[in-house]
């Protein structure tokens, strides 16, 4: 379930008071080393976690207590099953399972339509692809409805094919191929974004380098279901450009992106920009860049503030958050991976190749930065936290935006640590905020993964908790008194 955040003035009083959290935790799930999991929602009032085990796929549901109800095993077609997405109806009332099987020799794209009850309803034959030479690298893209579904296939580096499907119709859209001049998916391939209408932006970055910079701009390839492409560009004038996303506005009907800039290279950024981009003219797209304030470079960089060439190092962009009045939403985070050996990892040898460097991971302040409609700043603000980690890949830390009519809530674990305190940052529409230590996970064994969790009402998210080989399900809800 997908939520606008809506930012009008009068309903941005923070209050955060009336409300206490309720934790339902389910009991464990041994999980197998070759299973991959994900939560597809709340669907019939209760959770289905949709387990592929490569041969075998299982569906498991949890009551309203986060008990375990029922399991069963789903039949897809064919053999040599490849899952590709798992879409919830937005409404509660089934869920979609797009996936390649191979049949008699051939290789063909289905969509199976559920109920919450696991049980097949529709199965639909979109793609027959014949016999595949490889195995195909895949990218998907979704509508902010969950309606429109787009699979990006680059089996040619050069020449990435894109198949748009219509889930709610279960039939076809477009299945193109899309044949940039001087392109190389690797390297020039930015983003594609997907409208309710089923509009694929296929969005690639042109002379991003210091030796061109004044030629940098991003091409858009326009596709449509009954039209040919269209093709345009949004010039970014003399400045580069880095860790940007792009998101259509569907209220308003054009193509916003918002990412870092600088001027000099990409170890440090100076600022931040948004650009709105209307299909219909896209050349009246002016970008506009912010250059970050002084005080905030000073707060966040500390002792590492140069007064000279003045930036924020270690940031990325994490989301564009677009408000119902035509403005966004910037959240970025800094956050850092070094590698390092120690005295252990030099007499031990983890693989043929070599010794094992141990991995660091630090994950520390979000900053948040609301632009109005016509790219004017509005407010930012820093939500300090310091995150760190090491040999887990990162996904214990960062953070779950949580989004409702009245605040954002950014929730995250303070240590990653058996014994931690979880905390949230409430931040309402004017940028005020507040900081609260929700509970401690002392004697509850939870290790909760915030990235991989999902919003499924405006009060309500569900969270995996991994420890060792065990999975459990939390649930977490907030009640006003």
């Amino acid at each position: 379930m997908r939520l606008s955040f809506f930012l009008a003035l009068f309903l941005s009083l923070l209050c955060t008071c009336g409300s206490a959290q309720v934790l339902t935790v389910s009991d464990e799930l041994t999980m197998r080393s070759d299973t991959d999991y994900s939560l597809i929602g709340k669907l019939g009032g209760q959770t289905l976690l949709l387990q592929d085990r490569s041969t075998k796929y299982l569906l498991t549901a949890y009551n309203r207590g986060m008990k375990q109800t029922w399991e069963k095993e789903l039949e897809l077609r064919g053999r040599n099953v490849r899952l590709l997405e798992s879409v919830a109806k937005q409404d509660g009332t089934g869920f979609y399972l797009v996936y390649l099987f191979r049949e008699s020799g051939r290789h063909s794209l289905q969509v199976d339509l559920y109920n919450p009850a696991g049980n097949l309803k529709d199965s639909t034959t979109l793609v027959n692809f014949g016999l595949f030479v490889s195995n195909p690298e895949d990218e998907i893209y979704r509508s902010e409805d969950d309606t429109k579904l787009v699979i990006l296939f680059t089996d040619q580096s050069t020449k990435p094919r894109v198949i748009g499907i219509d889930l709610a119709e279960q039939k076809l859209l477009y299945d193109r191929v899309i044949e940039p001049k001087n392109f190389y998916y690797g390297e020039d391939f930015l983003q594609a974004e997907v409208a309710n209408s089923g509009d694929l932006f296929f969005i690639i970055e042109r002379d991003n380098f210091k030796s061109k910079r004044k030629e940098h701009r991003f091409e858009v390839h326009h596709l449509e279901a009954k039209q040919a492409a269209r093709e345009f560009e949004v010039s970014m004038g003399d400045s580069l450009t880095y860790d940007l996303f792009w998101r259509y506005d569907n209220m308003n009907d054009r193509l916003l992106g918002g990412g870092l800039y600088t001027t000099r290279d990409f170890s440090k950024a100076e600022g931040y920009f948004t650009v709105a981009v209307d299909p219909a003219n896209p050349t009246a797209a002016d970008p506009r860049f912010v250059p970050f304030p002084i005080p905030l470079i000073r707060n966040v960089q500390g002792k590492k503030y140069n007064k000279k060439h003045p930036g924020i190092d270690e940031m990325s962009v994490r989301d564009v958050i677009l408000r119902h009045d035509g403005g966004a939403l910037l959240v970025t985070e800094r956050n850092r991976q070094l590698e390092r050996r120690s005295a252990a990892s030099r007499t031990q040898v983890a693989t043929d190749f070599g010794i094992r460097p141990l991995v660091d991971y630090h994950y520390d302040e979000v900053i948040v930065f609301a632009v109005h409609p016509d790219g004017k700043p509005h407010w930012n603000n820093i939500l300090h936290k310091k995150q760190y980690s090491q040999d887990d890949g990162g996904v214990y830390s960062g953070f779950f935006l949580m989004e409702n009519p009245r605040s954002l809530r950014f929730l995250f674990n303070d240590e990653i640590r058996f014994e931690n305190t979880v905390s949230e940052y409430v931040v309402n529409g004017r940028g005020e905020f507040d900081r609260n230590s929700l509970f401690n996970t002392r004697d509850l064994d939870l290790r909760l993964r915030f990235k991989d969790g999902i919003q499924v009402a405006g009060n309500e998210m569900i969270l995996p908790s991994e420890t060792r080989n065990k999975l459990r399900l939390v649930k977490m809800t907030y009640e006003g008194k």
